[in-house]
């Protein structure tokens, strides 16, 4: 059975991805990347995972910059107004740090909306294995599978684990 959240115990996942300028010191970008971490806990959201910046060449240039320090923060927060609002107060944060080249902050899924999926996938799975194994037993056959049939079958694993790989 599903379990069932009151609005405020929902969270949502986000990411915060940024190129910093690579002129700077590296102790500046490592305090940029600090406190963009301040900026988003101090509205309530909780880090979850953190990529430090590192150098990286550019497919093209930002601001005539080849290259930057790239980093990003996942991090999550309580559903509702307040979130919008304090994610506006980071990306107006961002807008006003010269340093940071570009920014995207991008709505990941829920844990729920993650683990639905992966029930519904399990359950679709269940269905093919019991649909091939109705087929085996309508056919019967001295042979235990023919190799057209394992190879439709390593095609369907193939298309489930690529969807799943897309979560």
């Amino acid at each position: 059975s599903p379990i069932s959240f009151g609005m405020s115990d929902v969270r949502r996942n986000y990411e915060l991805a940024f190129h910093i300028n690579q002129n700077l010191e590296e102790s500046r970008i490592m305090t940029i990347a600090n406190e963009l971490k301040d900026e988003l806990t101090k509205g309530g959201a909780t880090i979850t995972f953190t990529k430090e910046p590192e150098r990286q060449r550019l497919s093209y240039e930002i601001k005539h910059n080849a290259g930057s320090f790239f980093g990003y923060i996942q991090f999550n927060m309580p559903a509702g107004e307040d979130d919008i609002q304090h994610l506006t107060g980071v990306e107006e944060y961002i807008k006003l740090n010269n340093d940071i080249l570009r920014s995207l902050i991008l709505r990941l899924p829920s844990d729920a909306q993650k683990s639905q999926a992966l029930e519904r996938q399990m359950k679709a799975r269940e269905r093919l294995e019991k649909r091939a194994q109705a087929t085996t037993k309508a056919t019967p056959t001295d042979k235990p599978s023919s190799p057209s049939s394992s190879a439709d079958r390593e095609k369907l694993e193939k298309a489930v684990e690529d969807i799943i790989e897309k979560l």
